[in-house]
């Protein structure tokens, strides 16, 4: 439980992230000018919490408590895969951690889009794979966006998301219903 101040107390569920050898061989090759030593996300933690206005409070807490010494903020510049979190590399003990914080349709939407990856050994995560189904990922993060904003989804985006999981559920394993 987390407390803000002026915030009403937020439920943080917080999982303890370590990137893997290989996953850091992988990075080092797709971003060849990068030194093992400037990767900040070696080492971390994710957050994932109830909603945005969460993520906001758990945001200025780290600000007002640690030393931030880079912030992504694609909750408002998502990626192009649609992926969305807010993260802060923060100092720590003398060490650089990253802190990602994500809503809970955040978190579920980067957990499938590598379970997905995973399930069908295709770096989906990293951009790998078929358009189509990057595609279907991009329309359901900007449905995802929208309830977290506390928006309805839109018919249109709706009948979107509906023509392209007719055209990857096959191939996601999964069943059309």
């Amino acid at each position: 439980m987390l407390k803000a101040q002026g915030d009403a107390p937020v439920d943080v569920f917080v999982t303890q992230r370590l990137k893997k050898r290989s996953t850091m061989l992988d990075k080092l090759s797709r971003e060849p000018r990068m030194a093992l030593t400037q990767m900040h996300d070696i080492g971390g933690v994710r957050a994932r919490l109830p909603d945005l206005r969460a993520v906001q409070a758990v945001s200025r807490r780290l600000k007002k408590s640690w030393t931030v010494v880079k912030t992504r903020d694609y909750v408002e510049s998502p990626k192009a895969s649609g992926y969305r979190a807010l993260h802060h590399s923060v100092r720590r003990d003398g060490r650089i951690v990253e802190v990602q914080l994500r809503t809970v349709r955040q978190d579920t939407w980067a957990n499938q889009v590598e379970d997905d990856g995973r399930n069908l050994a295709v770096g989906f995560k990293f951009g790998l794979g078929a358009d189509e189904i990057h595609n279907y990922y991009r329309v359901m993060a900007e449905a995802f966006a929208a309830l977290d904003r506390g928006e309805e989804i839109p018919g249109k985006l709706s009948e979107e998301i509906n023509e392209r999981y007719q055209q990857v559920s096959t191939e996601l394993g999964r069943r059309v219903t």
